[in-house]
C-alpha cells in the first residue's frame, strides 16, 4: 500500500512539473476547452464567474446532487441561462466604463479645460491610460509583452 501511494505522490509531481510547461509552450492561442475566454484583460472577472456558474449549473443538472440539496428543478436551468449572460452582456459594462473614461479623457486632455478645473496637466494622459488598458486585448499564452497603447512622444 505504501508503495502504491509513493508512486501515486511521484505522478502527481511529475504532472505538476510537466503539464504547466508543456500547455505554455503550445502555439496558437487558448487551448480547446470548456472555459471561458475573455476579449479583453478588464473582462477576465466577468469570465470567472461565468465559469463558476456554468460549474454550478452543471453540479445542480445532476438530479441526484440537486434532490441531496432539496433545490426545485428550475434552478439548474435558470443559473445556465444567467452564466452567459454575465460573460456576455453584463461584461459589456466594462466596454461602457472604457467609452465614459475615453470621453473624459478627451475633455481633460485639453489643457484649458484641466487647468480651468484646477487639475494637474497629467490628469488627461493618465485617464487616457487607464482607457487604453481596460480595451488591451485578452492573451493567455505566455510571450511578449502585448502593450496596444499608444507610446507617448
Amino acid at each position: 500500500m505504501k508503495k502504491l501511494i509513493s508512486i501515486g505522490v511521484a505522478l502527481a509531481l511529475l504532472t505538476m512539473a510537466v503539464v504547466p510547461g508543456a500547455v505554455a509552450a503550445q502555439p496558437g492561442s487558448c487551448p480547446a476547452s470548456n472555459y471561458t475566454y475573455p476579449t479583453t484583460f478588464a473582462k477576465i472577472p466577468f469570465a470567472i464567474v461565468q465559469s463558476g456558474l456554468e460549474l454550478v449549473g452543471d453540479l445542480l443538472g445532476d438530479p441526484d446532487i440537486a434532490a441531496t440539496l432539496g433545490l426545485p428543478d428550475f434552478i439548474a436551468p435558470a443559473v445556465d441561462m444567467i452564466a452567459p449572460w454575465v460573460g456576455g452582456p453584463l461584461s459589456w459594462t466594462v466596454d461602457m466604463l472604457g467609452w465614459g473614461l475615453g470621453l473624459v479623457s478627451v475633455i481633460l486632455g485639453n489643457e484649458d479645460i484641466a487647468a480651468a478645473l484646477g487639475l494637474p496637466d497629467f490628469i488627461g494622459p493618465l485617464v487616457d491610460a487607464v482607457v487604453c488598458h481596460i480595451f488591451a486585448p485578452f492573451d493567455c499564452i505566455v510571450g511578449d509583452a502585448f502593450d496596444p497603447c499608444p507610446v507617448a512622444p
